[in-house]
């Protein structure tokens, strides 16, 4: 003889439910799913009666479907209803058998796979309109009259309906009323017929006009009464006192008829009983799958480095891995803070090609890559973009300063030439106009003698007294435009010279930046106040002294100058250490650089002031001088604002 223990697991391998029970209806063994759907949690009782799982209704119809098993010697079904709240009623099978341990009773429910073709909604539906029509069919059985069956209808078809709470069920049977008809809305019905003739009718609708009933809603009321149209003519046919033996004769080929039929929609019921057992706990399992598979997915969205978005097509953020932006926004407004889409936005093109796009973009001071990706739906069309934002600005100004290397180099190699062949003659002009300066000197006395003697005389066609006070001037003019291309040419030299000295000196910078101060106070004090911030703890590295002072008094003069006259300037200049390099800032409180004039503020011979002498050289030979260091200059400035010069350089072990 078979092991109970064995048993349960034979059984627990098709079925979710299983449940053993004494001949003292005491509990012996419960299915873990079992206990989960049906049992109370504070039960704890060993043995556990049946009475305290089961409501007291569903214990009748437990017995008495259990009486009926035994006189057949078949197994029964039955609807069996929890105490526990908000439970679904479970259909069971139930079957004597005899074991070592005397005899036991079975109970068996939900066949394991019954209702994997169905999807998570369509089950939840089915469970309702299947609760329904078991509920309706045990009450027909149970129930002691037609009359009463009528009578407390509403409370088995009310819960199958979209709104349980606002449904409204009425019934006529034989003439007699059950309820009140509804009259709002659109109301279902469906038609009783018992031996073909009509006997009444069952209607079903809703308290307002503004609740609808569904389609779904009318094919259920049909099966309800394809049911009832059989159990109430069996029902009849039971509750009549006296019959002829022909009319015995016709409902006995009848009832025949009849519980071929039954039978049949039995099999039927009970093929619904399985797939209604086992919804309930497919749909759990469904809803811990969904839930981790999400946990999952935001995990390893939050994981991405990069910004990222996905977007619907009306433009608005479906998820984001970014703390600020909430689901629901336009793209637009929560990542740029624009109030209408972006003019080069990419979701047309995208829906359009169906291909992945590659830009670069801009976002207040930052340069972004952005891919974005289409996402395709089940139909293979687009139904979204996935976009990707990585931050590349340090690579672009990388980028920058090896094209602005790239330019001084090629620049340096024409400099040296140009450079020498206008100091050639520049030579000569400077040597002569020296020496015409002392000849006018000399002769200027002969001229006066010959102008008293002669007072029409004219040199150059001017006038003499005209020509007297103007010639020199012009000749001091001649020299001193000489010696500015002079200066412009040495300014070439030293551009052009990379390796001009040795980087050998033990440079201080908070040192360097003191002397540097003193050196320019009187310059830079007629629009400026020098401020000082210079941290203790930066050490000195290996460089050319001269050099590096030269590029200060570069910095911290152009940062004066930038100063409007009409405000007080300050000119502040902080070190400190960053990531083992030290930083030097000029920061000024001027009028700031547009961002066009950023982009040439290296390039040799760009300068904003020309009209007052400036050369434009300044800048790219400090740009060079650091480069020479290993270092990089950089420029961060807004309108009407300020601007802030940041050299960087490495700290090296100094070897003298």
């Amino acid at each position: 003889m078979i092991k109970l223990k064995d048993l349960y697991s034979l059984i627990e391998e098709n079925y979710v439910f299983l449940m053993a029970i004494d001949a003292n209806e005491n509990i012996l063994y419960a299915s873990p799913h079992l206990r989960l759907n049906m049992f109370p949690p504070n039960l704890i009782a060993d043995p556990l009666p049946l009475a305290e799982v089961l409501q007291s209704s569903s214990l009748d119809s437990f017995r008495k479907t259990l009486s009926t098993s035994q006189k057949s010697e078949k197994s029964a079904r039955a609807i069996l209803h929890s105490k526990l709240e908000n439970s679904s009623p479970q259909p069971m099978h139930i079957r004597r058998l005899e074991t070592d341990k005397g005899e036991i009773c079975l109970l068996i429910g939900a066949q394991i796979d019954a209702l994997s073709r169905f999807s998570g909604t369509e089950k939840a539906e089915r469970i309702k309109e299947l609760s329904c029509l078991y509920s309706v069919s045990e009450w027909i059985e149970i129930s002691n009259s037609i009359d009463e069956f009528f009578q407390k209808l509403p409370e088995h078809i009310a819960p199958g309906m979209r709104l349980p709470e606002e449904a409204v069920v009425y019934a006529n049977y034989n003439g007699t009323d059950y309820g009140r008809e509804p009259v709002k809305g659109s109301p279902i019905s469906v038609v009783l017929k018992v031996n073909f003739q009509e006997k009444g009718k069952i209607v079903v609708g809703y308290l307002t006009d503004d609740q609808d009933m569904l389609p779904e809603e009318q094919k259920m009321l049909n099966e309800i009464g394809r049911m009832l149209n059989l159990a109430l003519e069996k029902k009849e046919m039971s509750e009549k006192v006296t019959l002829t033996q022909d009319e015995r004769d016709k409902y006995k080929l009848h009832l025949k008829k009849l519980e071929s039929d039954i039978e049949r929609r039995e099999t039927e019921m009970e093929e619904q009983k399985q797939k209604l057992s086992t919804a309930k706990s497919y749909l759990n399992r469904a809803n811990r799958t969904w839930t981790e598979a999400s946990h999952r997915l935001d995990t390893m969205f939050q994981a991405i480095p990069d910004e990222v978005m996905l977007i619907d097509l009306n433009l608005n953020v479906v998820m984001s891995n970014q703390d600020g932006i909430v689901p629901g926004e336009k793209c637009y407004k929560a990542y740029f803070d624009r109030e209408t889409p972006c003019e080069d936005c990419r979701i047309n093109s995208i829906v359009k090609d169906k291909t992945p796009i590659t830009t670069h973009m801009r976002k207040s001071e930052k340069h972004l890559q952005l891919h974005a990706l289409p996402v395709f739906n089940e139909n293979e069309e687009v139904d979204g973009i996935l976009e990707f934002y990585r931050d590349v600005t340090l690579e672009k100004t990388y980028e920058q300063q090896i094209q602005q290397a790239d330019k001084l180099a090629s620049l340096g190699q024409l400099v040296s030439g140009i450079g020498h062949e206008i100091n050639n003659p520049n030579q000569f002009i400077r040597g002569n106009v020296k020496i015409v300066k002392q000849a006018f000197e000399d002769i200027m006395p002969i001229l006066d003698e010959h102008a008293e003697e002669n007072p029409d005389l004219k040199i150059a066609r001017l006038k003499y007294n005209f020509f007297k006070d103007h010639i020199m001037t012009l000749i001091d003019d001649m020299g001193h435009g000489s010696e500015r291309i002079k200066g412009i040419v040495d300014g070439l030299r030293s551009f052009a010279r990379k390796d001009e000295g040795q980087l050998i000196d033990k440079v201080d910078i908070n040192t360097l930046i003191g002397s540097t101060a003193r050196l320019v106070e009187i310059e830079v004090h007629k629009r400026a106040e020098i401020e000082l911030n210079l941290a203790t703890n930066i050490p000195s590295f290996t460089g050319n002294s001269q050099k590096i002072e030269q590029v200060l008094v570069n910095l911290i003069v152009n940062a004066a100058q930038a100063i409007p006259d009409d405000i007080k300037g300050l000119v502040k200049v902080t070190t400190s250490v960053i990531d083992g390099q030290i930083s030097v800032q000029v920061s000024d409180n001027g009028k700031g650089i547009d961002s066009k004039t950023r982009k040439q503020i290296f390039d040799p011979f760009f300068t904003t002031k020309r009209t007052r002498g400036g050369t434009g050289l300044g800048l790219s030979i400090s740009y060079r001088i650091i480069e020479e260091h290993g270092g990089t200059i950089s420029v961060n400035s807004e309108v009407n604002k300020g601007t802030t010069f940041t050299v960087l350089l490495p700290i090296t072990e100094t070897e003298v």
